[in-house]
């Protein structure tokens, strides 16, 4: 019972002014999306996702067999899509953060960018059929 407890204090601290989410604190967290699928095909489809909603994607990361997508539309708001392996299945992950402009004057969480990964997910699912 103390990994929920261990969670959150990981995801306050990795939150601060000014600083986007640790990596560390979304691998932490239950995946969004589990394939079978080469972890480079999952990269194409989610760069070809990003752009077609509007995105600039200006960075792809990779860290061992880890990538990390970088994309932002607008001044304001930038998504991350972490794709990793567990075995011999690939793990897709996102979060959005919007720059705060008031009192924190940082990037702050806003979500877990639900429509970019769904629309991954379509067309993974596509693709098998």
């Amino acid at each position: 019972m103390q990994r929920p407890n261990l969670i959150l204090v990981l995801a306050l601290a990795a939150c601060g002014p000014g600083a986007y989410t640790r990596a560390e604190v979304v691998y932490a967290e239950p995946p969004q999306y589990v394939y079978v699928v080469p972890a480079e095909r999952v990269v194409v489809v989610t760069r070809e996702v990003l752009v077609n909603r509007g995105y600039v994607v200006y960075r792809v990361e990779q860290a061992g067999p880890n990538r990390i997508i970088w994309a932002r539309r607008g001044d304001d708001e930038v998504v991350r899509v972490f794709v990793n392996h567990e075995g011999e299945r690939v793990v897709v992950r996102g979060l959005t953060e919007r720059h705060d402009r008031g009192r924190h004057r940082g990037w702050v969480r806003k979500g877990r960018a639900e429509e970019v990964i769904t629309d991954v997910d379509v067309r993974l699912r596509a693709e098998k059929h």
